[in-house]
Formats: structure tokens, C-alpha cells, sequence
């Protein structure tokens, strides 16, 4: 028995065809959600849709490069054509470039703030639109601003970047006696010490 009753739900799972988003279309499945995965990689979005249709809910496969707003309209109306509504959006897709620093490439970090930042903002925009009443959007939204102060979901999202950078890049990035911080951490720091 599964732990959620998912039964007559239907999901759209981004970067659904390996890896996290296999695994949350699998667990949607076994609580018995109808899937439609999205992905840009198509043998393997078609492949891991049949696996997890084996154990008898309905699935699909639609090509989503999360990128681009017209194909967002597309896939958001084959989940509904294919699974006969959409009301669960698992906004999962993203890419990590693991570079140091020091070799990092504009295209890379370019192509990353896309699929990212832009991919789940347009998931968010044409999934809420969509979703019939009651539906759950579960967009992955980076959480870079405090409860207190709500904003528009792009400034947030990357207004992140530079108070998380300098976590990311003090191991690898700097030599062993220097330091990065933010300015919002530096200031959180000596708020702390001073009290």
C-alpha cells in the first residue's frame, strides 16, 4: 500500500527520462498517478514511460526542452490530451556544470541559468495556467528570499546565485588561506557575533 493515494492524478515530470526524475515519475506511478514524461533525451524519456507504465498506470513521453515557451504549450496540452487532464507538475529538469571557477565557460553558465532558472519559471507559468483547480505545481524554486519578503519568482531565483556562490567556490576554487562570503552572510555573521 502506498503511503500517498495518488489515484486519477495526473503528472508532468520534467528531466523525467533518468536519474531524480525517473525515480519521483516511478514513486508518482506506485501511488498511482498517471505520468507523462518530459525530457529532451527521447530514447530514454520513451523507455523509462514504458517501465514505469508497467505496473499499470498510464504514461507518455513528450519531447520538452524547458528553454523554449512554445514547447512548454505543447507538452502542457499532450499531458492533457494523452492522460485526460494535468493537475501535478514536477518542474525537475536542470543541469550542473561542475566546473572549477577558475575554468568556467559563459556558455556553460548561459545554458545553466536557461535550464535552471528559466526552464522552471516557464514550467511554473504554463503549468499554473493549465492545472485544472486544486492541481500541485512542485517547481524545484530556488529559495533565495526570506518568507517576509515575497517578490516576483525571477528575482529571487536569481538573486540567489550571489549569496550561494561563495559557498560553492571556497573548497575548490580558492587557495587554502582565503575567504569568500556574501554581503548578506558577511552582515548575518556580525549581527550574530555582535549579540
Amino acid at each position: 500500500m502506498s503511503v500517498f493515494d495518488l489515484e486519477g492524478r495526473k503528472a508532468l515530470v520534467t528531466g523525467g527520462a533518468k536519474g531524480l526524475g525517473a525515480g519521483m515519475a516511478e514513486a508518482l506511478a506506485k501511488a498511482g498517478a498517471s505520468v507523462m514524461i518530459g525530457d529532451v533525451l527521447e530514447d530514454e524519456g520513451r523507455a523509462t514511460a514504458e517501465a514505469v507504465g508497467s505496473g499499470g498506470v498510464k504514461t507518455g513521453f513528450v519531447k520538452l526542452d524547458v528553454t523554449d515557451d512554445a514547447n512548454w504549450a505543447e507538452a502542457v496540452a499532450a499531458t492533457a490530451e494523452t492522460l485526460g487532464g494535468f493537475d501535478i507538475l514536477v518542474n525537475n529538469a536542470g543541469i550542473e556544470i561542475s566546473s572549477l571557477v577558475v575554468d568556467l565557460d559563459p556558455g556553460d553558465i548561459r545554458r545553466m541559468c536557461e535550464v535552471n532558472i528559466l526552464g522552471t519559471a516557464l514550467g511554473t507559468k504554463h503549468g499554473l495556467r493549465s492545472m485544472r483547480p486544486g492541481g500541485v505545481a512542485a517547481p524545484a524554486v530556488p529559495s533565495s528570499t526570506s518568507p517576509r519578503s515575497p517578490q516576483p519568482f525571477p528575482f529571487p531565483a536569481s538573486a540567489g546565485t550571489p549569496r550561494q556562490s561563495p559557498r560553492s567556490i571556497a573548497s575548490p576554487g580558492l587557495p587554502p588561506q582565503s575567504r569568500a562570503s556574501s554581503a548578506t552572510e558577511s552582515a548575518s555573521t556580525a549581527s550574530t557575533r555582535a549579540s
